[in-house]
């Protein structure tokens, strides 16, 4: 079980539920605030104040970049594309801001997918004299339409790989962009130095190789809800510049990530995650965070995966041994509960998933296997003596296969002349002629919610309350037996007109406590009942032949049905194996 659901889990089969998984953690998360990371937006009073234009203004954002340059911002990285051209004046004054501002300017781009190939080429800037870096703002979507996951880098149609805007906005931090740009060229170095913020909030370098950027998406850490990271609306910084105000040496933008972007709802540029509707740029905000914190979300190796299943299989199995199937389902919730708590804490504390979705499944497929082996046996119990409508009650309720004490109602029946019946006949006719009065008898018996206990000879042990509680018991073990009696003499009349001998048949029913169960050896066993009122039940059964009558039930019986039915006493008789005398009663037909 343990291999399977590992299997399960590598190829995906889980992928969703594990998803999930961690989404509610980053829920009950507490926000984890970036002090590096600020956000200037454009929102409605902006774009109002810009005649509500798209694309905005060139000239607004020359001026905003300069003044958050002069700010003392070590990165102004926009979320906006700027490939087409606008104004010539606009431009211009975009390009003289791009060229004293160096590396630490940088604008999102868009990377299109080259047509057959899993490569993509960035649609560059509207000139070439923009000096701005660009990095790609695609998003991979899932298949819920959710953001969780960001690609740090994307395979070139030209060769190596393409940047992606957080990528780009944190290796600018320092002047990292030129040992990224080698990496990630075709031929460049398979390792290289990123801005890494440490345990003790200060940001280094740490190494950190081409194919760990590339070889799969990154889940988006993200730090809290909307509304996680400080922001500023772009207006009044702008009006500040135009006024010529120069920003104080203690401004909120000094020695920051400074994030622009549009919130306006004409943008339309709003996205569902995993803690709630966000913008785009501040979605952008959380991917910087996640590569600066290179908090990776990533399950451990197979084998401890594998070894903890196998852990939990076994402690839930040996369990199974101990506890009934609500305390084991208690337990197993137990420890399901204690590895989630376990998995939560190792995510909040290091951004590591331990796998605890896999052990749930495991145990929701061992409950499943266990329930259909137990239909399993109780069909196999059941299936060929008891009717469809018994069978499904006995699945559905359950029943105590290993044995209880029941008070039943005990039907026994017997063929006479079945001597006489198969001498001087071929055996295939008399065996046509039996089996069809079992079918007739059997069916009588299942119709009145009776289980076949057994076959003895050309006799019939039926038991009434058995496997399932029957409070009517005995009511239906004597209409049994009259729908027995009439089952005979209708097989008797066919019988006859075709020239076949008839048979007569005795009953007796009985009324008592019986210890019903499996019997038999552990290579070879079946439901039934014993006890002595089985035994007593047969006794009474063989009376019939003395006393010449169809039908005899006990006085247990009869306490039980005395108002409906019409019963004649025939004393108290001596039947072998009981110190005292038996009461007995003919039946001769309901009231």
């Amino acid at each position: 079980m343990s291999i399977g659901v590992t299997i399960l889990s590598r190829v995906g089969v889980l992928a969703g539920w594990e998803t999930r998984a961690v989404d509610t953690f980053l829920f009950f998360r507490d926000r984890r605030p970036a002090p590096e990371i600020a956000l200037v937006t454009i929102d409605e009073d902006t774009f109002a104040s810009l005649g509500e234009r798209q694309p905005l203004p060139r000239a607004y954002l020359a001026e905003l970049a300069d003044f958050l340059l002069r700010s003392g911002a070590r990165v102004v990285a926009f979320d906006l594309i700027v490939r087409t051209p606008t104004e010539s004046a606009a431009d211009a004054a975009l390009i003289r801001v791009s060229r004293r501002a160096g590396d630490r300017l940088v604008f999102a781009a868009v990377a299109r997918p080259v047509q057959g190939e899993e490569r993509y080429e960035m649609s560059g800037a509207f000139s070439p004299a923009l000096r701005a870096r660009l990095g790609f703002a695609n998003t991979p979507l899932g298949s819920d339409g959710i953001i969780r996951r960001m690609a740090p880098v994307l395979a070139d149609a030209h060769g190596g790989f393409l940047p992606s805007l957080a990528l780009v906005t944190v290796a600018a931090w320092d002047g990292a962009l030129p040992a990224l740009d080698a990496a990630l060229r075709a031929g460049g170095h398979d390792t290289l130095a990123l801005p890494v913020r440490g345990d003790d909030g200060r940001i280094t370098r740490a190494p950190v190789t081409r194919a760990a950027l590339a070889e799969r998406p990154w889940r988006v850490d993200f730090a809290g809800p909307p509304g996680t990271f400080v922001a500023f609306p772009s207006l009044p910084l702008v009006q500040m510049a135009r006024s010529g105000v120069e920003p104080p040496a203690d401004n909120p933008f000094r020695d920051r990530l400074v994030l622009v972007g549009a919130t306006f709802a004409e943008s339309r540029d709003f996205y569902p995650t995993p803690v709630g509707l966000m913008a785009g740029v501040e979605i952008q905000a959380h991917m910087i965070n996640t590569v600066l914190t290179r908090r990776l979300t990533a399950p451990p190796h197979w084998a401890v995966n594998l070894a903890l299943l196998a852990v939990v299989c076994v402690v839930i199995a040996v369990l199974a041994l101990w506890l009934s199937t609500l305390w084991l389902t208690v337990a197993s919730a137990g420890i399901v509960g204690g590895l989630a708590v376990a998995s939560y804490a190792v995510y909040v504390r290091g951004g590591y998933w331990l796998d605890f979705v896999a052990p749930l499944a495991a145990m929701r497929v061992y409950f499943q296997v266990s329930k259909l082996v137990a239909r399993r046996r109780l069909r196999a119990a059941f299936g060929q003596y008891t009717s469809p409508e018994v069978l499904e009650r006995v699945v559905r309720e359950g029943s105590q296969l290993g044995g209880e004490v029941r008070t039943v109602s005990v039907l026994m029946s017997d063929v006479r002349g079945f001597t006489t019946l198969s001498e001087g006949r071929p055996p295939a006719e008399v065996s046509a002629i039996m089996n069809e009065y079992f079918t007739a008898m059997v069916d009588v018996i299942m119709g009145q919610q009776g289980m076949v206990s057994d076959f003895i000879g050309d006799g019939i042990l039926a038991i009434f309350g058995a496997p399932l509680d029957d409070p009517e018991h005995a009511w239906h073990a004597v209409q049994t037996a009259l729908g027995m009696q009439a089952a005979t003499a209708r097989l008797n009349e066919g019988w006859t007109a075709a020239g076949r001998p008839s048979l007569a048949m005795g009953v007796a029913v009985n009324t008592g406590d019986v210890f019903a169960g499996n019997l038999g050896s552990p290579r070879k066993k079946k439901y039934g009942a014993i006890g002595d009122t089985v035994n007593t039940t047969a006794r009474m059964e063989g009376l019939n032949r003395e006393l010449g009558t169809g039908i005899l039930i006990s006085a247990a019986t009869l306490a039980l049905v005395k108002d409906r039915v019409v019963a004649r006493d025939r004393g108290e008789v001596q039947v072998k194996g009981k110190a005292e005398a038996v009461a007995i009663f003919e039946l001769e037909g309901l009231r």
